[in-house]
């Protein structure tokens, strides 16, 4: 029984990050990146060494945020995620699923 039940709990918790991770990663990584900036720019003498790996973190977050939204939804949540999944580097990474334009459902 006690497997069955540690099964179930995976489970669960899988469907739950399933629906959070896209809009908690999003959130996240906004605030991870501004926390990150403005401490760079109010104690650039203190900040500057390990706040730049914050920001790079924030964006990646941000980033993955919104490629998990498009994956799910099969659209992109902003014109901004959809611009920077179109640069050369990031464009293989674009779901197949998601329309090019954000906020229109796939048909």
């Amino acid at each position: 029984m006690g497997l069955i039940w540690l099964a179930a709990v995976a489970v669960l918790v899988l469907f739950v990050l399933w629906w959070a991770f896209p809009i908690l990663a999003r959130i996240a990584g906004v605030l991870i990146a501004l926390d990150s900036l403005v401490a760079i720019v109010l104690f650039p003498d203190r900040a500057i060494p390990y706040r730049l790996w914050w920001l790079l973190a924030g964006v990646l977050i941000w980033l993955a945020g919104h490629w998990a939204w498009a994956f799910k939804h099969g659209m992109w949540a902003s014109r901004v995620a959809l611009r920077v999944f179109t640069l050369p580097g990031l464009r293989h990474l674009i779901p197949r699923s998601t329309v090019a334009s954000p906020g229109r459902p796939a048909a």
